[in-house]
């Protein structure tokens, strides 16, 4: 069974520590606009947009060289930085556009979950970001928007 983050609106404090884990993890420097998830005010509600590792990816359908490979174990989708061209067509692909260039090189970069064990989970001290099935995050998102 895949593994997926899921975020809690309702426990989200916007306090964006799971940005600055991210930050650090990938560029070694806390910045938001490092990070590959947001955390976003909506009229005072947080709301976080990050990679969902689809079942069926539209950034790996589009990528013309094959970076992008879906490790059908984890579930994980992952951007090999060695093959992409940075021609920017999974963040077009992406409906949420989370793929982006990454600082330094002419590659793409998204949330990779940190191999197994995503940083952003360990430093929300609110325990607004969980990882849990895809079936058990489905059943978490019906259950919120009642």
């Amino acid at each position: 069974m895949t593994e997926v983050i899921v975020h809690d609106p309702g426990l989200c404090t916007g306090c964006r520590q799971c940005m600055t884990a991210c930050s650090f993890r990938n560029y070694k420097t806390y910045n938001y606009d490092l990070s590959l998830c947001k955390v976003l005010d909506k009229n005072g509600e947080f709301v976080r947009v990050h990679c969902q590792h689809c079942a069926d990816p539209m950034c790996m359908a589009a990528c013309p060289v094959g970076a992008i490979t879906k490790n059908e174990e984890t579930g994980f989708v992952t951007i090999d930085k060695m093959l992409c061209i940075g021609c920017k067509a999974c963040m077009w692909a992406c409906p949420i556009s989370i793929p982006q260039m990454q600082r330094g090189l002419k590659a793409m970069a998204k949330c990779d979950m940190c191999c197994g064990d995503p940083e952003c989970i360990m430093v929300c001290s609110a325990k607004a970001i969980k990882l849990m099935t895809r079936e058990e995050g489905r059943e978490l998102v019906r259950r919120l928007r009642k």
